[in-house]
């Protein structure tokens, strides 16, 4: 579900191509920058803008002129962590997994989490064949097991680190018909949620990972499929999107920034700043307990930004 493409910033709804950077000149007084890893700038810009263009008019009074969007979309963590780390990016949204990584490589600091779509949090979920005599994730040893697609927090990146974590070495396959390596897993990506747990159903491969709110949605795993097959692994629950900000920002700006999420949900044009991108509103967590086990598995499986 997040993924990343070409390193892109979007200024005034206009896409200015510049190679390698759309724009290097974001970290300019008076522009406040907000930005992700994605590989579709165009729908990520349109979702993203808003938001930030109402925080820039919020901030007004501190010397904010602007805001902006900057999107590196190469498909490679590591091209976000340095963006961060130079300053391009000022606020960052993003999954759980990233924000982690951001978090320990790049020192970003993490200051909120959405509510979206009416759901706080989730988890992810590893589910096989009721009839498949796997009973934990170790017995997916030898076993191919359908991932969403790259960029997907629950349907990839969770539920990877935990089968890593638990020793297992995972290997990315062409195709559901591909031989498994000796003492390897292997994986594929199934593109959608219905068809992971079609490919399940129908025994291409052994096991799936989803959402625990795809679970529950008819279209991505009917009942019928859903009546055959067991749970073996939850992940813990999490956010779905964290806000960060990168290390060395103003330390009045970061608290008006927080100050204008947390109220946006209270006017008009900070609910129409929230649509597009389907959030309800911003909350400061109990804890930050989940990123600490994030950071965990994450070491404990050798996982790496790319």
């Amino acid at each position: 579900m997040r993924k990343i493409g070409v390193l892109g910033l979007i200024l005034f709804s206009c896409f200015i191509s510049v190679n390698p950077l759309y724009g290097q000149e974001n970290s300019t007084k008076g522009i406040l920058s907000m930005g992700r890893a994605t590989d579709n700038v165009i729908i990520q810009q349109k979702k993203i803008e808003p938001i930030i263009d109402y925080l820039a008019s919020r901030l007004e009074d501190i010397g904010v002129e602007r805001g902006e969007v900057v999107l590196a979309g190469d498909n490679k963590i590591s091209t976000l962590i340095r963006l961060v780390k130079e300053g391009e990016i000022d606020i960052i949204l993003e999954s759980p997994f990233i924000a982690t990584v951001l978090k320990v490589e790049a020192k970003a600091i993490p200051i909120l989490i959405a509510w979206r779509k009416g759901v706080r949090e989730y988890n992810s979920l590893i589910f096989v064949r009721k009839d498949s005599g796997i009973k934990r994730i170790e017995d997916l040893k030898g076993r191919i097991i359908a991932f969403e697609d790259p960029g997907s927090n629950s349907g990839y990146f969770l539920p990877k680190i935990a089968m890593k974590s638990k020793g297992l070495e995972l290997v990315e396959l062409s195709s559901f018909n591909s031989i498994v390596p000796d003492g390897k897993t292997g994986y594929v990506f199934a593109g959608s949620e219905l068809n992971i747990s079609s490919w399940v159903f129908y025994k291409k491969v052994a096991a799936g990972a989803v959402s625990n709110l795809d679970w529950i949605t008819p279209q991505d795993v009917p009942e019928a499929y859903k009546n055959e097959f067991k749970i073996i692994y939850e992940s813990q629950k999490m956010p779905e999107f964290i806000v960060l900000v990168r290390k060395g920002l103003d330390r009045k700006l970061v608290k008006r920034v927080k100050e204008e999420f947390l109220r946006m949900d209270k006017s008009e044009k900070g609910r129409k700043a929230l649509r597009p991108y389907g959030f309800d509103r911003f909350v400061v967590p109990e804890s930050w307990d989940f990123m600490m086990t994030l950071e965990e598995q994450i070491r404990v499986s050798g996982e790496r930004s790319n």
